[in-house]
């Protein structure tokens, strides 16, 4: 009888644990007669309100909104999106984009021109009140003037070539403007509309929508039947779901893989790429706009003299932190601005020569030993490689660095405090960056200009630097070649003064499941860890 009850015992056991996992995993795939894809990124999601967002909910925003238009550097090309055709007049100072008919949003809301106004203004006026997001990429709209239902008219204080800004990764994405009722907005800066985005609500024309947002752990998101391109694209094998999963330890990107739980990675350790390419996992070599800054704060002894600066630069050996760091998936960064990108400068890289940092250092004054702070983000592996490495390299001549590694939201507000109390700021910051716009200025000023606090780590001050970058931003809608003449003696400046220097530019190795397809249109290095999963072919 005991015996009898024991085995009675253990069988409920068995059956809730059997219970629990199967609920487990109906967690994970939804349905599982219908297509799901479950995807492993590598930082929680900063936010998802599409007029602010500045950070990584743009691999939610990718898939669930939409803007004007999509621009793919590799070739050139303007694919329309909710835009069909778009004129502009001789100066560059006027617009005119003709909108998709028969688009829905999310919500059911039909898709006009007020929706256009509404959203690009609520970019554009909340970055002017606050400082907040990247709507200074339409700074320079002065009126968007509806002219009917589905035509728009952009007014701009100076030239611009607004068909490249409407392509923006972040910024540029259409929300239905019925969200403002809903939400009992008094109008659309009202910050109760930004508190209902973040809380996993979504309302644009994309593929996919939100079903399931959970910032830190998974979001989930479900096809979007009614959305107006799938007779375009004609893929029947598009995933019915796609579930984004936070998984930010290269390991834990690899386990799931292997284990089947996660179809498509984005950073699993780069020494396993040739292992799993031998098991017959697939591989999407994307050549990225995303490069990594190591940051010199200007303000705070030692690292505001610029002879310091040089010497630490030179201590450097670009080619051996490539292959250390990111196990031969960079080029070697040169100038600010990334290889194949619009003003991308070569030989502006700083050779490698111990003696050559030594008689910096002696230019520079300061009397060794010496010690300086080292801010990096904790669980970028190729990070915690740059420190311990350069810690090593600056202590051969004479400077001890002090490592402070951490997370990327406490990083953030570490290394913004530059501009507060820049002698609590950490000397040197690695941060990584990848753009909005196709455009040099983009680098330049989010990174380098007094008036971007939020991502100027290296607390830089150049009030010529400045200029030369503004006028060139104003110029690329009237002489592009003078525009870019202006950003290369910009980046010039950067590399003679030392301010920052762009490590490497990423080469992002995606592996995935056989059983998946994943063709070039699903990937453009513009809209950095976005994949198309409309042109995704599951089975």
């Amino acid at each position: 009888m005991k015996l009898s009850r024991k085995l009675l015992i253990v069988g409920i056991i068995v059956v809730l644990i059997a219970i629990g996992s199967l609920a487990w995993f109906s967690l994970q795939r939804p349905e599982t007669t219908k297509k799901v894809v479950v995807y492993a990124y590598n930082d929680r999601i900063t936010g998802i309100d599409p007029s602010v967002e500045d950070d990584t909910g743009l691999v939610v925003l990718g898939s669930v909104y939409e803007p004007l238009l999509y621009y793919d550097p590799r070739s050139d090309e303007f694919k329309p999106a909710l835009a069909v055709n778009w004129t502009s007049n001789e100066d560059g100072t006027e617009w005119i984009f003709k909108l998709r008919e028969g688009v829905v949003f999310h919500d059911g809301t039909v898709f006009n021109a007020t929706a256009v106004k509404i959203s690009i203004e609520r970019a554009r006026d909340i970055y002017r009140l606050t400082g907040r997001g990247l709507g200074y990429i339409w700074d320079m709209v002065s009126s968007i003037e509806i002219l009917d239902a589905y035509t728009v008219k952009f007014v701009l204080d100076y030239p611009a070539r607004l068909d490249l800004i409407a392509s923006a990764s972040y910024a540029a994405y259409i929300f239905s403007p019925s969200i403002i009722e809903r939400t009992g907005a008094s109008d659309p800066l009202d910050e109760r509309i930004e508190d209902w985005f973040n809380q996993g609500n979504s309302a644009g024309t994309g593929p996919y929508m939100i079903e399931e947002y959970k910032p830190d752990k998974e979001v989930r998101l479900k096809k979007f039947e009614e959305w107006w391109g799938w007779e375009l694209v004609n893929n029947p094998k598009a995933p019915d779901y796609v579930i984004i999963k936070i998984l930010t330890e290269p390991q834990s990107q690899y386990n799931g893989l292997t284990s089947g739980e996660v179809d498509i990675v984005s950073s699993v350790p780069r020494d396993y790429v040739g292992q799993l390419l031998t098991r017959g996992y697939k591989i999407y070599n994307l050549t990225t706009y995303h490069n990594y800054i190591l940051f010199f704060n200007t303000k705070r002894y030692p690292t505001n003299i610029s002879e310091f600066r040089l010497a630490v630069a030179h201590a450097m050996d670009l080619d051996e932190l490539v292959q250390l760091c990111m196990k031969g998936f960079a080029l070697k960064g040169s100038g600010v601005v990334p290889h194949y990108f619009p003003g991308h400068v070569e030989n502006l890289t700083y050779r490698y020569n111990l003696s050559l940092a030594q008689e910096y250092l002696s230019l520079s004054g300061v009397e060794t030993p010496v010690t300086i702070e080292f801010l990096y983000q904790v669980d970028y592996e190729e990070n915690r490689i740059l420190a311990e490495t350069l810690k090593s390299r600056l202590l051969q001549l004479g400077i001890e660095v002090v490592l402070n590694p951490q997370p990327w939201t406490a990083l953030k507000d570490i290394a913004k405090g530059v501009w507060e109390n820049p002698d609590n700021a950490p000397h040197l910051i690695i941060a990584d960056w990848w753009p909005t716009i196709p455009s040099p200025y983009d680098y330049l000023y989010s990174m380098f200009h007094s008036e971007s606090k939020e991502w100027n780590y290296a607390g830089y001050e150049n009030p010529y630097f400045e200029e030369l970058i503004d006028e060139a931003w104003e110029l690329e809608g009237v002489d592009y070649q003078a525009a870019l003449e202006r950003y290369y003696q910009a980046q010039k400046i950067l590399f003679e003064e030392a301010v920052g220097i762009n490590l490497w530019d990423e080469i992002k190795p995606f592996i995935y499941n056989p059983k998946i397809e994943i063709p070039r249109e699903a990937m453009n290095p513009l809209y950095m860890y976005v994949i198309f999963f409309q042109y995704v072919k599951v089975g």
